[in-house]
């Protein structure tokens, strides 16, 4: 039975309880919820409905779990400590488990019973041994943080967890603990950060991107290959070991990267976008002297153009063609794809710039003005040399896009909102990543205090959307997992962890089924401790050689 109304528990959306509000007196976040208690031993829930015989494997999922070390707190929505969770699903029988990342930087703030890592938004308190210029010098030792808590990526066998920096965690898939210490990318290759968003192909090569400050021309962002697992002279060389940059992009802002969570992969290209929601360097130099914030260094320019970068993937070369449309910010790409001569390009969007900067604080997610982007779509015409100006050179059928030849060679693009739907953290069956789809998944908001409390599935064709929804549960991002034997682009299940907003301790995993929209089935646990939310998460199938996403 599907729960698009009225939930089991709860109260009515709107209505406010004196639990819906801190110590400090300021309204209550999801988000900024903290784990007291972790469940490491795997826990039994009780089903109602049904899960799909098929169904079998591991949904790991991370995210913030703590913001708060003895009286001090962490103040911006991406600065919790990384909390994992996970569901194990094997023969109808479903276990939760969770457990903290144990991190360098979170036994820091542990031992010390305060916060003495800096993170984006929150600056830790100062040594007081330390002088201005020991801070100054302090700069250039820097080790990147091993904060994990956006994503997980499976490398072969070996499963990661992933933040924004360049160092990423191995984790154990059965106890979700640490094994061995800090993983550094920027060891093998040339990045100073590296995103939480890879792809992974079905031979199981792994692509990333980072950004370098440090090369001689200026910073650039690199496109990383890893990849798959092999054995050389009787031992195993990993995917990490591999690593090589495949293609550098350089910064048009010298001084000024811009900031970006994903980019884009088709059959021939990489595509990324370069927005100017930047970070301005010679600020987060005095940011890091003057003891203010990371996040303080970033810096919104609307007046400024948003650019398409597009790289052939057999060469490592940018095209020649500049793509230039209005600013706009982006956190996750959806999709994108090539067909008759065309990128298609389909990704959530905002034109609020500030929404790193103030949305996402403790404060800005306590308002009830909506933070999630709308679904978008732009299309590139690749082969424009000899094409007229001023004309629209999307030729595509239906296209609401428009793609326009200046004089100078420029192609400014006007890109098309698939959906006024709130729409964000959004999926796809990813057996059709980089290639035509017609179907994504995602979350959604509906009440106040910016509540993840919407499942949509959404027709990237029509525009058409088909919501799930119950009060008082709090939604994670929808993971699609196909059905054996199937054809049909939403033939299978989607998963999402529910939280429940009256009680701390109870969480959920929901299976959708993907057609239809409607509830299979449900396992409900009662956690040892608080479940917090999570970002996002990877599902590895029994039986399969390569884990996608």
């Amino acid at each position: 039975m599907s729960r698009l109304s009225n939930g089991r528990l709860g109260k009515d959306l709107g209505e406010v309880t004196p639990e819906d509000f801190a110590n400090d007196g300021k309204p209550y976040h999801m988000w900024f919820r903290n784990c007291e208690c972790e469940t490491t031993v795997p826990v039994d829930g009780i089903l109602s409905g049904t899960i799909p015989d098929w169904l079998s494997g591991r949904l790991t999922r991370n995210g913030p779990g703590l913001y708060t070390y003895g009286e001090t707190k962490y103040k911006h929505l991406f600065d919790g400590f990384a909390y994992l969770h996970q569901f194990i699903i094997k023969g109808g029988r479903v276990t939760y488990q969770s457990r903290f990342l144990q991190s360098h930087d979170h036994k820091k703030n542990r031992l010390s019973n305060r916060i003495v890592v800096t993170q984006l938004g929150t600056v830790a308190h100062p040594d007081p041994c330390k002088t201005l210029l020991q801070r100054f010098m302090s700069l250039f030792e820097i080790d990147s943080t091993d904060n994990c808590s956006v994503n997980v990526v499976h490398m072969g066998d070996e499963l990661y967890a992933l933040t924004e920096s360049a160092v990423m965690r191995r984790i154990d898939p059965s106890t979700l603990a640490c094994i061995g210490g800090k993983t550094r990318v920027n060891d093998i290759v040339t990045v100073n950060t590296v995103t939480a968003h890879p792809h992974v192909e079905p031979n199981g090569t792994v692509y990333n991107m980072g950004s370098s400050f440090t090369n001689g021309s200026g910073p650039a962002y690199n496109i990383i290959k890893f990849p798959p697992p092999q054995m050389q002279e009787g031992r195993k060389v990993s995917s990490v070991e591999q690593a090589s940059i495949v293609a550098t992009i350089p910064c048009q802002w010298k001084l000024h990267p811009s900031y970006y969570h994903s980019f884009g992969m088709t059959e021939h290209y990489f595509v990324f976008v370069e927005m100017p929601l930047v970070v301005s360097i010679g600020k987060l130099i005095y940011n890091h002297v003057a003891r203010e914030t990371i996040l303080e260094a970033f810096q919104w320019y609307p007046e400024e153009k948003t650019i398409f970068r597009v790289v052939d993937r057999s060469t490592g070369k940018l095209v020649s063609t500049r793509y230039t449309t209005e600013a706009f910010v982006i956190f996750h790409h959806t999709n994108a794809y090539e067909k008759d001569g065309h990128l298609v390009i389909d990704l959530a969007a905002t034109s609020d710039g500030e929404i790193i900067t103030k949305a996402m604080s403790e404060n800005g997610l306590s308002k009830d003005s909506p933070i999630l982007g709308t679904h978008r779509r732009f299309i590139l015409p690749l082969d424009v040399e000899s094409s007229p100006v001023d004309v629209n050179l999307v030729t595509l059928p239906g296209s609401k896009c428009r793609a326009t030849k200046k004089a100078n060679g420029v192609v400014e693009v006007e890109g098309h909102e698939i959906s006024t739907q709130p729409f964000e953290l959004q999926r796809i069956n990813y057996k059709y990543n980089a290639r035509e789809y017609r179907f994504a998944y995602g979350v959604g908001i509906s009440n106040v205090n910016n509540t993840h409390d919407k499942l949509v599935k959404m027709d990237v064709e029509t525009g058409q959307v088909r919501i799930w929804f119950e009060r008082n549960k709090f939604v994670s991002e929808p993971i699609f997992v196909s059905a054996p034997g199937t054809n049909e682009e939403d033939g299978g299940v989607v998963l999402s962890s529910l939280l429940d907003q009256t009680d701390p301790k109870l969480v959920s995993l929901l299976v959708l089924d993907a057609q239809s929209w409607t509830e299979m089935g449900r396992v409900d646990f009662k956690a040892k401790g608080t479940v917090t939310p999570t970002f996002h998460g990877q599902f590895a199938g029994d039986g399969e050689e390569v884990h996608m996403y």
